[in-house]
């Protein structure tokens, strides 16, 4: 049977809609994947609110962080959990504060886990991690630089802890943790003690950052990219070359060390962000640069590390040990040059929001104690609702580590220890400082604060 010209026109016109459809479908589907950006989260160890010539250092010689803030966002509220390592971190895995894994301080060797009533490492048989997140949502994830989250060499850290790939990583390399690391510049394949190793301390930020370059390159066009950064900088051991030091000479031993130290870790960071923009990458990659907690109180950074003025330093609960820099650069995303005080910002809200941004749900009884916060990267404040917590339990009378739990809701923070029946009040919005304390007049704020506190206290194990 001979079909009509006309029919035929009509049959090829619905056939190349049909085609075209598909075609267009499986191109907004390749469209979809692309908008899921790579996603690299810096992590600095002690490294202070005031340490960056973007914070209103006059001192410090930070020129790619403060760029990175020029072409970004950088937060003035952005707060860690923990005035010590391994809680800090362990929330950024878990999206809990750390209590509720009985992370209450560093880990440490065996016996003085026990003493403590931690375990030896992160526990790893949770439904939840952000890194396993992202690899299920399609993500290479990779994790370079330090652990201590179990691990990491006897005499301080377990041997049997897991290594960080059991958490869900594609590839690692660390310190303070198990598996391959570094001895001196070189790559090393297995689990060694770090802390005396002079040529490692001098190098730690250049090779990570060479691992993180060569991770990038390896995977970029694949799939989309989740890494760990996390520096050993400016932590003590402090081991600077001559080399590291000469621009520092004129000032005092201490600012000498310290300084060439953190330049020494911007410039590396600046090689980084270089990469990517040389890779074209930076459109789609979203970068953060923040820290595990404040600067110590002792070594170089006793007298060198700054806090711009917030009271307390690491190991303390005052705004000066849980109040770190949040840089956030996401190139034709984030709007540049721009410096956001409102909003209130913690580690916990770090899994939530890169899983929303990965498009992935989070399973509805894994109760995340953060909030998505993926607005602030549509150029919005985010308005906290969740309370912040930060339980310490080896207050030291006398210091700034004297409180054995805080409480953050709203503008008001409150800081207490009952056995000593002493509690601070402060207005953080106006008096961001904490030398104001309202406890007077202001009774039914505590009692509000401190039943937040009593219920939240029920959930954590003993």
């Amino acid at each position: 049977m001979k079909i009509p010209p006309l029919k035929i026109i009509a049959l090829l016109f619905v056939l190349i809609s049909i085609v075209s459809c598909n075609n267009s479908k499986k191109n907004t589907e390749i469209t979809n994947e692309s908008v899921r950006p790579n996603i690299i989260f810096i992590f600095g160890d002690d490294w202070g609110f005031g340490d960056l010539g973007t914070y209103g250092n006059k001192e410090v010689v930070t020129p790619n962080l403060d760029k990175m803030a020029a072409e970004g966002t950088r937060y003035t509220q952005f707060h860690v959990t923990s005035g010590v390592c391994s809680p800090s971190r362990a929330s950024v895995l878990t999206g809990h504060f750390p209590a509720r894994h009985r992370v209450h301080g560093h880990f440490a060797p065996h016996a003085f886990n026990v003493k403590r009533n931690m375990p030896d490492y992160l526990d790893d048989s949770l439904p939840v991690y952000l890194p396993r997140t992202m690899q299920k949502a399609g993500y290479k994830t990779a994790h370079f630089g330090k652990w201590h989250l179990g691990g990491g060499g006897l005499p301080n850290g377990d041997p049997n802890a897991p290594e960080p790939k059991a958490y869900g990583y594609d590839e690692t390399r660390v310190w303070n943790g198990n598996g391959p690391t570094w001895k001196g510049d070189k790559k090393w394949p297995t689990t060694r003690y770090m802390d005396s190793d002079t040529l490692w301390v001098q190098s730690s930020s250049r090779i990570v950052v060479d691992e993180t370059i060569d991770f990038i390159k390896r995977n970029k066009g694949k799939q989309p990219m989740f890494i760990n950064l996390w520096l050993k900088d400016p932590h003590t051991p402090l081991w600077p070359s001559e080399a590291q030091r000469k621009p520092f000479k004129d000032l005092s031993r201490s600012k000498e060390t310290y300084y060439a130290v953190l330049k020494d870790a911007d410039f590396h960071v600046g090689r980084l962000l270089k990469s990517l923009s040389e890779m074209g990458l930076d459109e789609n990659t979203l970068v953060i640069f923040s820290s595990d907690n404040g600067p110590a109180g002792y070594g170089p950074s006793l007298k060198a590390g700054s806090t711009a003025g917030l009271k307390g330093r690491k190991v303390d609960i005052y705004d000066g040990g849980v109040v770190v820099p949040f840089i956030v650069k996401w190139k034709n995303h984030v709007k540049a040059n721009k410096v956001d005080s409102t909003s209130v910002l913690s580690t916990v809200d770090l899994l939530p929001t890169f899983a929303h941004l990965a498009e992935i749900e989070l399973p509805k009884n894994y109760n995340i104690d953060g909030e998505n916060i993926a607005s602030i990267l549509e150029n919005k404040n985010f308005k906290r609702t969740k309370p912040l917590f930060w339980e310490w339990r080896f207050p030291k009378i006398g210091t700034n580590h004297w409180a054995e739990g805080a409480v953050r809701k709203g503008d008001w923070k409150m800081l207490f220890n009952d056995k000593i029946n002493k509690i601070e009040l402060y207005n953080i919005t106006k008096d961001p400082f904490e030398n104001n304390n309202l406890i007077e007049n202001n009774n039914q704020i505590v009692s509000e604060l401190k039943s937040l506190w009593n219920n939240w206290k029920k959930d954590l194990p003993k």
